[in-house]
């Protein structure tokens, strides 16, 4: 049988074959659109916030008189906080102004006490739930970006999803998407099981020509073959594309705030990816999550300004380049905190989480409903913010991005229907 596009995206390379960015015309994942006709520029950059986040400190409700008593060390004083709107019973932390001025403009949707029904207390575990958009797997195979694109993608560009983050994220299982492995200098991966040292289109064919890939089929390495030129144009492209961008806006220094640049140079060079794909980290606080003196201060204090003021910088640019109205951001982390702190100035996993939807495009705003800290019970370190009818199934986030933002009937990519928020 000869040998296709689709064969060889299910069966992909040799192992120990690695290279950067292998593209395939004129369909770089052949996505089909029978779910519906997203616009194909309509942008979606995924921020995820690795370590599982205190969404309590974030938007804390320091006048609760169990906040206090749960959280004597780390507890926000009020004469610090920042006032999330008239009459709310929650404040934002003061390390989050910029989602605040996001806020204030109508350019961010907070969506609180989200998780999954049977939450789990593992990274890992709950990582994987929702890179499937399911919340019974424990090891997903596919994940939900990969069904979106493989399944309501209706576009025809040849890269529709890029990955920041030096390896395959869960979400795309199942599809074949660049991945970059060094962002200073725009080198990709293809098959990101494995790491070998391809350069450049030199080593890529020495591969193809010393038959690292013949255990494939002789049709297969014909189609590699093939696939080779486009591999070398895409990589260039990916290199060329916004080569003269210079920020519009003022970012943080770091490693998170310069793969945002990154996005806004592709976006504002004009590359037709709808899918971008970026993460930050060091938000684990079991110990040392604020300076005991001073709550409002420490790491935690330190890591959430970077993520708000980036996303902000970021969505800044973009605007001064005129492309702020086709750009969504959001923003999420794997759980929450425990309601109490723990005995080393830091929390414990918990449930109850707090995600954003951020840029032009979105009805700012609260969706979901917050914890009711009324029914928290001791000791206050042990007790998790239940999954109950208060909350909110992380699913209905992401229906309301397919559904609303790409144009797709968002049961088809998620195999069930959930709420949607509004939001978009």
């Amino acid at each position: 049988m000869s040998t296709t596009r689709r064969t060889f995206l299910t069966t992909g390379l040799s192992a120990g074959a690695a290279v950067p960015f292998l593209g395939a015309r004129p369909s770089w994942l052949e996505a089909v659109s029978n779910a519906g006709g997203a616009p194909e520029d309509n942008i979606l950059l995924v921020v995820q916030i690795n370590g599982g986040w205190d969404g309590l400190n974030i938007l804390p409700e320091v006048d609760h008189p169990n906040y206090a008593l749960a959280r004597p060390t780390i507890g926000l004083p009020k004469a610090k906080v920042l006032t999330l709107e008239a009459g709310a019973k929650h404040y934002w932390h003061p390390s989050m102004a910029a989602f605040k001025t996001l806020y204030d403009n109508g350019d961010l949707a907070i969506i609180e006490n989200i998780g999954y029904p049977n939450p789990n207390l593992s990274h890992f575990t709950s990582e994987k739930k929702w890179y499937a958009g399911d919340a019974t797997v424990r090891s997903a195979a596919t994940g939900w970006l990969s069904h979106y694109l493989t399944k309501g993608y209706s576009g025809s560009f040849q890269i529709p999803a890029i990955d920041l983050e030096g390896r395959l994220n869960g979400a795309f299982l199942g599809s074949r998407v660049p991945v970059f492995r060094r962002i200073a200098d725009y080198q990709f991966l293809f098959d990101t099981n494995y790491y070998a040292r391809l350069d450049n289109a030199t080593q890529l064919e020495t591969l193809l020509g010393n038959g690292a890939v013949t255990r494939l089929g002789a049709g297969n390495v014909q189609f590699v073959a093939d696939s080779t030129v486009d591999a070398v144009n895409d990589s260039a492209l990916l290199q060329s594309v916004g080569s003269s961008y210079s920020p519009r806006a003022t970012y943080p220094n770091g490693s998170f705030a310069a793969s945002l640049q990154v996005v806004s140079r592709y976006i504002t060079g004009g590359l037709k990816s709808q899918i971008y794909y970026t993460n930050t980290g060091g938000f684990d606080h079991h110990a040392n999550e604020a300076v005991a003196s001073a709550p409002e201060t420490g790491d935690f204090a330190d890591k959430i300004e970077a993520v708000s003021a980036s996303i902000k910088a970021f969505l800044d640019d973009i605007k001064a380049y005129g492309k702020e109205k086709k750009v969504v951001v959001m923003v999420f982390s794997e759980f929450g905190r425990r309601f109490g702190e723990n005995g080393a100035v830091g929390t414990d996993h918990g449930h109850g989480g707090v995600a954003f939807l951020a840029g032009e495009p979105v009805t700012g705003g609260r969706y979901g409903t917050p914890a009711d800290l009324d029914q928290a019970t001791t000791p206050y370190d042990r007790y998790y913010i239940p999954f109950d009818t208060r909350s909110t199934d992380f699913r209905s986030m992401y229906a309301t991005v397919i559904e609303n933002w790409f144009g797709v009937n968002h049961s088809t990519i998620l195999n069930g229907t959930y709420p949607l928020l509004g939001a978009l």
